[in-house]
């Protein structure tokens, strides 16, 4: 692409440089002033700088570079941009060229001067989840790389506006939840309960959903292995001005969203999830259990066993097996009451980067023998360790937005109640925009 318009946007310091070459679709007609796509950069789940907004226009065959420096540790990093301010309403059909289709398109990027991606990566959407959207929407490209240059002796560490985590309580087992929020006259409130029962108080985020952020609140208790429900509810929900429709406009529209969660490590299903009006969601932890106990099923039954068996220390059974009986299942685990502190506690900061450690899982299965001969009975054990986990228990999912244009999720209209987004129909220019976000 040719035509760059600029390339005077440095953003924060630092012995390592990312260079992003952007462009992007306004929502005005063709000819006059529009509001323009913006996007906002992570490296490792940390955002690293606010939102910038694009000027260049990708009709124009214009590209805007946008330099991101920072301190970055050796090893593989992952870089995410998001698109912050998606419009896909429909134009002025009085207004030739008017479309009101704002997209982003990231056209190039390297990292320390060594190209990444040299093709045309189009978002044409912003962040969403169901149950507003029939699946999620990631609202991102995202690139991986390695560095191979060391930090420099004392260097500081990269500024991040993504918000530190919480914890709160003690005890040996650790819920966590990646929480993110629309804000809309204050920031998003919630409380968590498992298996009915409250974790501390009233929590709040204050992680923005559409600029690719989220928080981690850990919190720990006692609540044994086994399975578990974990319940959200949001408390703070906010309106402001509706379009036609009466549905709400994402900038005046607090919303909640639950992007993951997990149990002694063992994931939940059905995130990520919205909260668009005041209310509550439960999500199902599967057994999981803490290091070091484990969750032990025995069956017993009687088997008739028919044929020759030989051998001196051990015994070789051939011939025909048959078993009936019943099969019983306990759980040798005892759940205790919650143990928690009294007070939530915030840690960590927003001052610095954070590096998340992968988790390693290990289990054992140990199965029963049957030998003999004759009427006998037969047993089996099995035994699942529970995962373990080193490092930070934060954890982070990204997506990759293809690039090309004919990346489809033509799912039609979604519009939430209450407090729902304005969602709209997809629009011809391409079939990957099935949706509206109003975040600027």
């Amino acid at each position: 692409m040719s035509g760059s318009i600029s390339n005077g946007n440095v953003i924060g310091s630092g012995s390592d440089t990312i260079t992003l070459l952007m462009s992007q679709d306004p929502d005005g007609p063709a000819g006059a002033p529009g509001t323009d796509g913006a996007f906002t950069l992570n490296v490792d789940g940390q955002q690293i700088g606010g939102v910038q907004d694009i000027s260049a226009i990708q009709a124009d065959g214009q590209e805007e570079a946008f330099t991101f420096q920072g301190n970055f540790a050796p090893g593989p990093h992952v870089i995410t941009v998001t698109f912050t301010n998606n419009n896909g309403t429909p134009g002025d059909p009085s207004t030739v060229g008017d479309t009101g289709d704002r997209n982003i398109y990231v056209d190039g990027v390297t990292y320390d001067g060594q190209t990444i991606s040299s093709t045309t990566t189009p978002i044409y959407q912003s962040p969403g989840a169901p149950p507003n959207l029939s699946s999620a929407v990631p609202g991102n490209a995202v690139f991986n790389v390695n560095d191979t240059t060391a930090v420099p002796a004392d260097a500081p560490s990269t500024p991040t506006t993504t918000p530190g985590p919480v914890d709160y309580g003690s005890g040996p087992d650790t819920l966590t939840l990646q929480m993110s929020e629309d804000p809309y006259q204050g920031d998003a409130q919630f409380t968590v309960a498992v298996d009915g029962k409250q974790v501390g108080g009233t929590f709040t985020t204050t992680a923005i959903q559409y600029e690719g952020q989220q928080q981690a609140f850990n919190l720990s208790g006692n609540w044994g292995s086994g399975a578990h429900t974990v319940t959200v509810t949001y408390l703070s929900d906010r309106i402001g001005a509706v379009n036609a429709q009466g549905q709400a406009y994402d900038n005046q529209d607090q919303n909640l969203f639950v992007k993951g969660v997990s149990y002694d490590g063992v994931q939940a299903g059905g995130t990520p999830w919205e909260l668009a009006t005041d209310g509550s969601q439960d999500f199902s932890v599967p057994s999981g259990g803490q290091p070091g106990t484990s969750n032990t099923t025995t069956s017993d039954a009687s088997s008739t066993t028919t044929g020759t068996t030989s051998g001196t220390t051990s015994d070789t059974t051939t011939g025909t097996t048959t078993a009936s009986g019943t099969a019983t299942s306990t759980d040798n685990t005892t759940v205790t009451t919650p143990a928690l502190t009294a007070s939530q506690t915030q840690t960590g900061s927003s001052s610095g980067m954070s590096f998340i450690a992968s988790p390693t899982d290990s289990g054992t299965s140990t199965a029963g023998t049957s030998n003999g001969s004759g009427t006998g009975d037969s047993s089996a054990t099995t035994t699942n360790a529970a995962p373990s986990f080193t490092g930070t228990t934060q954890s982070t999912q990204e997506w990759t937005v293809p690039s090309a244009t004919s990346w489809s999720d033509s799912s039609g209209s979604a519009a939430g109640t209450g407090g729902g987004h304005w969602w709209m129909n997809p629009q011809a220019s391409h079939t990957g925009d099935t949706g509206v976000y109003h975040h600027g």
